[in-house]
């Protein structure tokens, strides 16, 4: 007869938050990547005519994501938060500043 001894689940209680300026920073990033893909998307079956409401809602997604950058770094400086939301902004917010520096380059081109 074999006895089986129970593992006894360890848990790891925190007091972590999630910081409520990367949440904003993820959906700032979200809103700014979806809208400027879709605004390349309709500049581009536009033939490569951007129209003037075009580039504004270019910039302004530009704006929007240089927004989020900001407050995902501030909020990577937070102390007791978990980082990966910050990390999240970071990459969307970054990745919308990269393409708009691209689209600039080879539209100066």
């Amino acid at each position: 007869m074999a006895v089986h001894q129970v593992k006894r689940r360890k848990h790891l209680f925190t007091s972590k938050k999630k910081s409520f300026r990367a949440l904003l920073s993820d959906c700032l990033g979200a809103v700014s990547f979806v809208f400027s893909l879709i605004t390349l998307y309709k500049t581009f079956m536009n033939e490569g005519q951007a129209t003037l409401n075009y580039g504004a809602a270019f910039m302004a997604c530009v704006i929007i994501a240089l927004a989020g950058f900001v407050m995902a770094v501030l909020s990577r400086k937070e102390p007791d938060c978990y980082y990966s939301f910050s990390y999240i902004g970071m990459i969307l917010n970054g990745s919308v500043l990269v393409l708009s520096a691209v689209v600039i380059y080879l539209g100066a081109v």
